[in-house]
């Protein structure tokens, strides 16, 4: 299984809190993590007397801000994270920007995944999808408003890269644990752009020339790990505009995965350049689908 021994969930005490927990509930019951945090960051804990009207009960004396979330929040995790006999989980507030904060907790946790919702209209937390995946250490998994379980099928964008081939094997090990689901990889191919003066070529020939070599590449491929009878599925795409993000994004919203497993590398400078070519820009055009940036540390 991948390697999610400890979740850090990330929520911001709204409604769509419900749907991030169960989402966490639904992954933690496949991939058996060892401790879940779920966090809320808030950016100013401190509340003048005359606006806090929590008390307690039994005593009458005013809640603080931060018991009073933590009270709340342990409330939603209760009915809606089932796994809970199972896991060691924890709920954490903490004061200051969202982002920034999130990020060093997850550091400080040592943290494997992040599960954050992704909203299709930014609420102004300060905590958006292209941020948290350019700046995370750690894998993350954004989920959607209104995502629908248990997952059915999975779609995994494919270049023959070590971090595709990583982000496939999670998926493939993600799927056997699933009932009557399938895995699709997808690849889009280029196919040079010619002017009629540069070179004459026939352009419907090059393009089959290129698919029977991009096909022929990925036999290869399935052969050498052995994939041969995994129940994997692919889908060509000839990139005709030099817009691959658009063609995979098309491609996603047509058929409407459960899941989508993007590979990415291990944090660095560099690599937080690279991943703003695909990733950065799929998270900017889907907010309705789940997507996992998975994390492959074996390819820096």
């Amino acid at each position: 299984m991948p390697n999610f021994k400890r979740i850090m969930v990330a929520l911001d005490n709204t409604y769509f809190d419900r749907e991030v927990i169960s989402f966490a509930n639904y992954i933690s019951e496949l991939v058996s993590p060892e401790k879940v945090y779920f966090v809320h960051i808030d950016r100013d804990l401190e509340v003048p007397d005359y606006l806090n009207h929590q008390q307690r009960e039994d005593t009458g004396v005013l809640i603080p801000k931060d018991e009073q979330l933590k009270i709340d929040i342990q409330k939603v995790v209760k009915q809606h994270f089932h796994n809970h006999t199972r896991v060691s989980i924890k709920v954490e507030i903490k004061e200051g920007t969202p982002l920034k904060e999130l990020l060093h907790l997850s550091k400080v946790k040592h943290t494997d995944l992040i599960i954050v919702g992704h909203k299709k209209l930014s609420d102004g937390s300060g905590i958006t999808a292209n941020k948290l995946a350019r700046e995370a250490d750690c894998s993350i998994l954004f989920v959607p408003e209104g995502q629908e379980l248990p997952i059915k099928n999975m779609i995994v964008p494919f270049d023959f890269s070590g971090n595709s081939d990583h982000a496939l094997k999670t998926g493939l090990t993600l799927n056997r644990k699933l009932a009557d689901s399938e895995i699709t990889v997808v690849h889009v191919y280029d196919v040079p752009l010619f002017s009629n003066y540069e070179i004459n070529v026939n352009y419907e020939e090059m393009v089959k020339n290129v698919l029977n070599f991009k096909k022929s590449s990925f036999r290869e491929y399935l052969e050498k790990q052995g994939f041969e009878n995994a129940g994997i599925k692919v889908k060509f795409l000839a990139n005709t505009s030099g817009r691959t993000v658009k063609y995979i994004n098309d491609f996603i919203l047509e058929n409407k995965p459960g899941l989508v497993i993007i590979g990415a590398k291990g944090h660095s400078s560099w690599d937080a350049f690279l991943l703003g070519s695909v990733t950065e820009k799929l998270l900017s055009l889907n907010a309705i689908t789940p997507i996992l940036v998975e994390r492959n540390y074996s390819h820096n």
